[in-house]
C-alpha cells in the first residue's frame, strides 16, 4: 500500500507539470501571434510576467492534485466524508548546500512529506514523515552538525500513532512504525512523555523524555529540559536554554548537550535565531578521543521570498570541535525549499 501511494503521488505531480508545460506552449504561441509592436522593455516585462504566472499556475495545480490525492486516501481510510479545507498536508522539496566546518561544500537534495488524515485519526494516525529535529548537541561533534542536519532529512519513517494525549501541561505519545536508519530498514516503537510548568522570573520549563527502540540499532533515550522566557511579553521574541541527556545502545556513558539561543519571529515570512551549542560525553567510545565535544556558535535565518511557498535558509557557523583539535573552523548550510499543499 505504501509503494502504491508513493507511485500515485509521483503520477499526480507529473500530470501537474505536463499540463503546465502544455499551457506554456499555448501561451507562447499566443504571444507570438500578437506581433512585435511594443518596445523591448514591455516585451521583457511581458515575458517576466508570463514566467511568474506560469510558476504560480504550475504550483497551484500540483498543490491541488496533491491535496486531492490525500483527501482520497483519507476518504478510503475514514468514513468517506471528505472536507478538503480541513486537510493540512504538505510536501516540501529541499536543496541543501552544506559546508561542514573544516570540510568541502556538499550538495544534498531531499523531499519531506507530511500527511494529515483528519477523518482517519480516530482509528489510527498515519504519518509519512522525515521531519528533521535540530541535530543533538549531546551526540554530535560541533564540526559535523550542519552535515547531520542535512543528512538526517533523508530518513523516511512510516508510523502509526496509537495513543495521543495532548493537554496544556501533559502530553503522551505512542508510536509504532518503520524507519530507514543506520543504512538499514528497521521497525521501531517510541514512547514520548512530556510535562510543562511555570517557573520563576517568567520562565516556562518543559520536561520531555523520548524512548525509542529500533529492531536492529537497539534503544535510544533522551531526556530534555527546555527553559523558555519571552521578551516584552511577546511570543515572537524569546530566550531558550535546552539541556539534553542522551543514552544509546552500544555506547558507553551518556551524552550531555546544551543549546542556548535567542529566537525572533521577524514577521510572517522571516525568522532569526542566534545559538550557542556545546557537548560533553561522560565516557569515551570508538571514534572519539575527547570527552568535551567542543563548542559552536551559529546564526540561522529563514526567509520566504517571492511566494509564500518558497523559502531559503542560511546557517553560518563557527566552531571549535574535538575532531579539529579545537581549532576555529567556519561552516554552514544554505537551503532552498518549495512547499506544496497546505501552507
Amino acid at each position: 500500500m505504501m509503494l502504491r501511494a508513493v507511485l500515485l503521488l509521483a503520477v499526480i505531480l507529473s500530470l501537474g507539470v505536463a499540463e503546465s508545460n502544455a499551457d506554456e506552449t499555448e501561451s507562447t504561441r499566443a504571444n507570438a501571434a500578437k506581433g512585435s509592436g511594443s518596445g523591448k522593455s514591455e516585451e521583457d516585462a511581458g515575458v517576466l510576467s508570463g514566467v511568474t504566472s506560469l510558476v504560480d499556475e504550475t504550483h497551484g495545480k500540483v498543490s491541488d492534485r496533491f491535496s486531492s490525492f490525500i483527501v482520497q486516501i483519507d476518504d478510503y481510510l475514514g468514513a468517506g466524508e471528505s472536507d478538503q479545507q480541513l486537510n493540512k498536508s504538505w510536501a516540501r522539496i529541499r536543496l541543501d548546500t552544506v559546508k561542514p566546518a573544516g570540510d568541502k561544500p556538499e550538495l544534498s537534495g531531499t523531499v519531506k512529506l507530511r500527511v494529515v488524515l483528519p477523518q482517519s485519526q480516530q482509528r489510527f494516525r498515519l504519518l509519512v514523515s522525515n521531519e528533521d529535529d535540530a541535530s543533538s548537541a549531546a551526540n554530535s561533534d560541533a564540526a559535523e552538525r550542519e552535515q547531520i542536519a542535512s543528512r538526517d532529512n533523508n530518513n523516511v519513517a512510516l508510523a502509526f500513532r496509537l495513543v495521543r494525549t495532548a493537554k496544556k501541561r501533559f502530553r503522551l505519545k505512542y508510536d509504532l512504525g518503520a524507519r530507514y536508519r543506520d543504512d538499514k530498514a528497521q521497525v521501531f516503537g517510541r514512547f514520548i512523555v512530556g510535562y510543562k510548568r511555570d517557573g520563576g522570573m517568567g520562565f516556562t520549563h518543559s520536561f520531555t523524555n523520548n524512548f525509542t527502540y529500533y529492531s536492529s540499532s537497539g534503544y535510544q533515550n533522551s531526556f530534555r529540559i527546555d527553559s523558555r522566557r519571552n521578551f516584552f511579553h511577546k511570543e515572537n521574541l524569546f530566550f531558550r536554554n535546552s539541556l539534553e541527556f542522551s543514552w544509546q545502545d552500544g555506547l558507553k556513558g551518556a551524552g550531555i548537550g546544551e543549546t542556548i539561543g535567542i529566537y525572533a519571529n521577524l514577521g510572517e515570512r522571516r525568522a532569526l535565531a542566534l545559538e550557542g551549542i556545546t557537548g560533553y560525553a561522560t565516557a569515551l567510545n570508538p571514534g572519539t578521543s575527547d570527552r568535551y565535544r567542543g563548542a559552536e556558535v551559529r546564526l540561522r535565518f529563514r526567509h520566504s521570498i517571492w511566494r509564500p511557498w518558497f523559502y531559503y535558509e542560511i546557517w553560518p557557523s563557527v566552531s571549535w570541535s574535538s575532531s579539529n583539535d579545537y581549532e576555529k573552523a567556519y561552516g554552514g548550510l544554505f537551503r532552498v525549499e518549495v512547499t506544496l499543499g497546505s501552507i
